[in-house]
This record gives structure tokens, C-alpha cells and sequence, in this order.
């Protein structure tokens, strides 16, 4: 069994896998609902179809289904069943969280991520260690990587519950739910009205414990959720219960699933359209993201017919073994990227020739690496309460003025910087309106600054830091 840390990725077979998020079995310990989340190459679900949770517990393309809960060796957890060889094209990451409506995950005892095989065989072990106050959290993803599958251990955590979360990757959580009348098909949990247990823990072996039926049913529409976008067609497909398995130390799903034949066609990420702008979103370049891929010193062409005096896309660049990375657009001098990046993920901001039209990245990094190019409208919101991370990112805030409180360390003595971008045209995000903060030499960052009405955007430009960023809304000045 391999265990990871926090920030650690692991290959998984691209096949059949189950995911238990789990706890200790503690009396008055709150309860855990599993849930997931499959986001396309601009990081946001496609409509409500893409969360699977116990109220809505199989995607219509039949490779999610919550699978129920287990109990033994002291344990509890919920289960997720992931068929990699079904996820369909435009899904590029699949998040495995956990929403706490009882209480906060500081309270969970033992809280873990365990992805094993079809034949019970564990893949990879994640303990939480660091939870405290949150009341979701984001235990780990499942990503593509050149044609394959990977898992990493993710650990974020957020103090505004899965309402919280699910806003961060594109679900939109509708005003006026609690006026009393009752929801015609069960909500998210955290989203609206709480749902029943999911299923009883009875004591004793783990075949006493009720699973889900055989045949479950499709999914149903999310009151008070929308995401613009299509819906993918189709229906839910139930898979049939295998023999138990053996063999693993985490408790047994109920129902769980025989696994279906792995695809031996290697898995291009393809995609089937660029989300609709946003409202804040008018005038910025739309295009479907592109990747990029390869190993050591490349010159790469992104042959986008960027327009005149374009605004800003996100450069998104992802390394295997090695840190250290290297990006310059061909003919300029200064970098897009050169950092070493931490958990070998990054975002910046990539400022288009002029003139427009395609442009040349030179690439300089001694292992693999990926490099996708995003519309800006992917950015990360950012709302109220607290999101934590790491390295360089890009975030969006739509929202009235208000007070960031900006908390970031970095043990290697690096830098980091603030910026934000703010404009009526896209000419005008080119360049930064305001530095936030200035960090050097590693120095610990603890600082309040104000941000005006939104739409602008906010970019972590310099810094490996570990970042924690809380919103505070309608604090006057």
C-alpha cells in the first residue's frame, strides 16, 4: 500500500477503482457525506449531473456511483465508485470531497482517502491531519495525465460547507430555498435542506450492513442548482454486485460493483466546448483550452487566432518529477513561468503579442511536463469565507468591495506578490492596476488589504508560498 502526503500524486489503473472517505468509529464524531465532482479542462462541473452524492447517486454516463456505506475494524466510511475507462472525454478531473453539516471536520477523528482496486487491492492511502474548522473539504482529484490516470491527495478544506465548495467549480447555489416549502427531489447536503442519514451503521459484519439497491435510479435535477451548460445525455447505468472482496483494511462498500474492461485506446483529452461566459466574462477571448504536452527543452506554436490588444489567458503548467520549470513566449524576454512549482502545479497569467494572431512558448524543463492554455474565464472565484493553496494562481472576484486577509509562508525563502487587474476593456488587464503585497526572502505574510467592486481579478504573480485566503463581505471602511 502506498501512502501519500498532502500534495503527492500516485498512477492508478485506468479501470474499476472505489474510494473510501473515511473516519474512526467514535460516538458523538459527526457524519461524513461522500460526494464528486467532475469538472471539464476550465476546472467546473457542465451542469448538476456532474455532482454525485447519496441523493443523486449515479452519473448518466454510469462511471460514478455512490456505492453506500461501510462499517468494520472500528471504522466508518461512505464509497465512491469511479470507472476510469468510462469517464467521458471532456471530464479532465474528478474531485473526491466530504461535507461535515454536523459539525466541523477538526472533530472527525481519523479522517482518511482510500482508493483501492476491483479485487479489494489498496492503490493508495491519504490521512487528513491538518482539518480544523472546515466543513468541507477536498480529500483529492483524479486527473489526467498523457492518456492516464492519477490520483493526488489534495486536502483543502472550506469553512463555508459544500455550498462553499461546489461555487468554487462552477455550480451556482439559488437564492431562496429556505422559504419553507419542500424540495420536490433531495438537495445536495450543505446546499439547502439537511437529508436523512444515508443509511444506518449497524454493528457487526460488514455483509449485515444494507447496500444500495441493484438497479438504482438515474439522476434527478438539484433544486436551487444551475451551471450554464448542457447536460451530457444519457442515462445511468447500474453495475452489478461482484463477489466480496479481501484483502483491505478499510471497511467493505455495501453493493459494490464488478469492474467493467479497461479501454486499451489511450485517453487524448478532448473537448466538447468552452463553458458559456459569464457576464463579467463580455469582451474577453473564448476558445476551447489546449494542451500541451512533452519532455525536456520544446518550442511549442499555440495556434489561437488571438485578437488585437488581447487581454490576458491563464497558462496552466503541470510537471511530473521535477520542480523546476521554464516558459518564455518566443521574442520576449521576460518569463512566463520560471519557478520551481509546488505539488508541480501552477497558474499565471499569459499576455498575448499585440498584434495578435498564434504565438511560440519555449519550454525549458529537464523531465515531463503540461501545459494548457484557458480563457481567462477560468479563473478561480473567490467568495466569502477561506480557500487555501499553494504556488501561483489566478482568481476572479465578481462581488462587492471588501476585506482580503492574506495569510502566506514559504520555508524556502522565496517571494511573493499580490496583484490585481482590474479594467473596462481587455487592453486595459493587460498589465496590473494595484500591487496587494510584496513579500521577499521568504518573509511570513500576514497582512488585510481592501478590494473594490468586481468584476477583477486577483493573481498570485511571484511565490511557492502556502497561501490561505478569507473574504470578508460588507466590511465597511
Amino acid at each position: 500500500m502506498t501512502h501519500i502526503a498532502k500534495g503527492a500524486n500516485v498512477p492508478v489503473p485506468t479501470t474499476l477503482v472505489r474510494i473510501a472517505v473515511g473516519r474512526e468509529r467514535r460516538p458523538g464524531v459527526p457524519t461524513v457525506d461522500a460526494s464528486a465532482l467532475l469538472l471539464d479542462a476550465t476546472g467546473v462541473v457542465r451542469g448538476d449531473a456532474d455532482i454525485v452524492f447519496h441523493g443523486q447517486p449515479d452519473h448518466p454516463s454510469g462511471a460514478v456511483r455512490h456505492a453506500g456505506t461501510g462499517e468494520g475494524a472500528g471504522q466508518l466510511a461512505e464509497w465512491l465508485e469511479l470507472d476510469l475507462s468510462r469517464v467521458e472525454p471532456a471530464v479532465q478531473r474528478v474531485l473526491i470531497a466530504g461535507s461535515c453539516d454536523e459539525g466541523t471536520f477538526g472533530q472527525v477523528a481519523g479522517l482518511y482517502a482510500q482508493v483501492t482496486s476491483a479485487d479489494g487491492a489498496i492503490v493508495t492511502h491519504y490521512d487528513v491531519t491538518d482539518a480544523s474548522s472546515e466543513t468541507a473539504f477536498v480529500l483529492g482529484e483524479f486527473y489526467r495525465r498523457a492518456g492516464a490516470w492519477k490520483f493526488r491527495a489534495v486536502g483543502q478544506g472550506y469553512d463555508t460547507g459544500l455550498a462553499g465548495l461546489a461555487t468554487d467549480f462552477g455550480v451556482v447555489v439559488a437564492e431562496g430555498e429556505a422559504d419553507g416549502a419542500a424540495p420536490v427531489t433531495p438537495p445536495v447536503p450543505g446546499l439547502a435542506k439537511p437529508l436523512p442519514s444515508p443509511a444506518t451503521h449497524v454493528p457487526g459484519p460488514v455483509a449485515s450492513i444494507p447496500g444500495p439497491p441493484a438497479s438504482t435510479p438515474g439522476p434527478v435535477a438539484l433544486p436551487g442548482v444551475t451551471k450554464a451548460g448542457s447536460v451530457p445525455e444519457g442515462r445511468a447505468v447500474p453495475l452489478t454486485p461482484p463477489p466480496a472482496p479481501t484483502g483491505p483494511s478499510a471497511p467493505v462498500p455495501s453493493g459494490a460493483a464488478v469492474p467493467v474492461q479497461p479501454s486499451l485506446v489511450a485517453m487524448k483529452p478532448a473537448l466538447a466546448g468552452a463553458a458559456a461566459a459569464p457576464p463579467w466574462g463580455v469582451g474577453l477571448f473564448h476558445f476551447e483550452p489546449v494542451t500541451f504536452g512533452g519532455k525536456g527543452e520544446k518550442t511549442v506554436t499555440v495556434d489561437l487566432p488571438f485578437p488585437q490588444d488581447s487581454g490576458p489567458v491563464i497558462l496552466e503548467a503541470r510537471v511530473d518529477q521535477y520542480h523546476f520549470i521554464q516558459v518564455q513566449i518566443v521574442g520576449r524576454s521576460e518569463d512566463v513561468f520560471c519557478t520551481d512549482l509546488p505539488d508541480f502545479y501552477g497558474r499565471a497569467l499569459l499576455v498575448p503579442p499585440r498584434k495578435g494572431g498564434p504565438l511560440k512558448l519555449k519550454v525549458r524543463q529537464s523531465g515531463k511536463w503540461e501545459l494548457t492554455v484557458l480563457p481567462l474565464t477560468a479563473a478561480r472565484p473567490i467568495g466569502p469565507g477561506t480557500i487555501e493553496g499553494s504556488g501561483r494562481e489566478i482568481f476572479v472576484h465578481t462581488g462587492p468591495a471588501a476585506d482580503l486577509k492574506v495569510k502566506a509562508s514559504d520555508r524556502h525563502s522565496g517571494w511573493f506578490q499580490l496583484n490585481q487587474y482590474q479594467g473596462d476593456s481587455p487592453d486595459e488587464l493587460r498589465r496590473p492596476t494595484e500591487r496587494l503585497v510584496h513579500a521577499w526572502n521568504g518573509r511570513r505574510v500576514k497582512e488585510k488589504v481592501r478590494i473594490p467592486d468586481g468584476p477583477l481579478f486577483l493573481a498570485i504573480d511571484k511565490g511557492r508560498h502556502q497561501w490561505e485566503f478569507t473574504l470578508e463581505p460588507g466590511s465597511a471602511r
